[in-house]
């Protein structure tokens, strides 16, 4: 299987000095720029020390993810490598112009010159992020159905038009030309319910993990993805699947720094998604109610974390392949506000020590049924 690494440019120290509590007096502990200096410098490490890919992820208008354009970043990486493949974990498709989001695919994959671009979608959640954008999140799943259409057929078709509820475009191509032959056979899609497990199977996309509540899940939402496409007439995929890593000679110490870490961003994640005042989620609930959630959310993040020394990761990588059928891990180092050099040190361990036999492991790449055989399908099914 490929191993790569993301990063999410999260703010940690911004977040727990300034924003939680709406303290803007505040100075920051850490500026949004050098936070950005620090991921880019770990970045420059992912090719050198042989991994794979890169990915990042698409947030806004909070310090938990300062990625509000994922291909800019990509195409800054891109510039910065030679050999790596890139990624999005995800673009989250109601928030964008369909035609835009083509065009900027389009000139990224020209620029990888003939690399490898992965791209990652989903439907998002956060209705901070929705309620900024001004797009009510009852149509989320109509929006991400037209975009998904539009940049499909933007990136195969050199002339198209497109009538829908939300946008309607008349005849036009996008330039510059993909250079890859078919971007749609790259497509990949996450999901966080079953009716979205069932919009990216019969889409055609390629499964992606990205936010998943440990592994016992994992092996039956791939099941379901692939009895789903198995109906269409299509061949089932490996997954894809992002998670966090923490190396260190000492299991114990890599436990506890892993975990430690890993709990402050749970605390981030749980109030960018305003889980504790989103109507999906408990509106009236008591404080102790609240609190157990957060508890929860952690237990179920940290669940899904491999923490451990070189052997011990590799055995977890090995169940995990077991279970999910891994063709590409996406390993997550820098989290929380973990110091630079302790960042360093874990990715070069896992680079020495566990990279080199985990390559070994599993499947092929995961791959998306192409855009014309998804069309092919759906006429032939009436």
């Amino acid at each position: 299987m490929k191993v790569g690494v993301s990063s999410w440019f999260a703010n940690l120290g911004e977040f727990e000095r300034r924003t939680r509590e709406g303290r803007f007096e505040r100075a920051p502990r850490v500026t949004d720029s050098e936070q950005i200096k620090k991921e880019l410098a770990l970045v420059d490490l992912v090719e050198p020390l042989g991994f794979d890919s890169f990915w990042t992820i698409e947030h806004h208008f909070t310090p938990y993810g300062m990625t509000d354009n994922p291909t800019q970043i990509l195409s800054y990486v891109a510039g910065r490598t030679s050999r790596v493949e890139l990624g999005t974990m995800v673009l989250v498709l109601p928030w964008h112009d369909p035609l835009k989001l083509a065009e900027n695919l389009a000139i990224l994959d020209v620029l990888l010159d003939g690399r490898r671009l992965n791209i990652g979608v989903g439907r998002g959640f956060a209705a901070r992020e929705f309620n900024a954008f001004r797009v009510p999140y009852e149509e989320s799943r109509g929006r991400m159905i037209e975009c998904l259409e539009i940049v499909r057929r933007a990136l195969t078709e050199e002339f198209f038009s497109f009538e829908g509820e939300f946008f309607n475009i008349p005849r036009t191509t996008i330039r510059p030309r993909p250079l890859s032959p078919d971007l749609t056979e790259n497509l990949l899609m996450t999901w966080a319910s079953t009716e979205s497990l069932e919009l990216a199977a019969l889409s055609g996309a390629a499964p992606l993990f990205t936010n998943y509540r440990g592994w016992s899940t994992l092996e039956d939402n791939l099941r379901s993805f692939n009895a789903l496409r198995a109906n269409q007439g299509w061949s089932r995929s490996s997954s894809a699947i992002a998670t966090t890593v923490h190396v260190h000679p000492d299991e114990e110490t890599a436990r506890e720094m892993g975990e430690e870490y890993w709990r402050r961003t749970s605390a981030m994640t749980m109030w960018h998604y305003d889980r504790m005042g989103s109507d999906h989620f408990m509106p009236n609930a008591t404080d102790e109610e609240r609190e157990r959630l957060v508890r929860a959310g952690y237990e179920d993040q940290a669940s899904a974390g491999i923490f451990g020394t070189p052997e011990s990761v590799i055995d977890q990588i090995r169940e995990l392949q077991r279970v999910a059928d891994v063709g590409h891990l996406i390993t997550l180092h820098s989290f929380g506000d973990m110091p630079t050099p302790m960042v360093e040190a874990s990715m070069k361990l896992f680079a020495e020590e566990v990279l080199p036999t985990i390559k070994t492991f599993g499947s092929t790449d995961p791959r998306a049924i192409p855009y014309s055989d998804v069309m092919a399908s759906s006429l032939a099914k009436g």
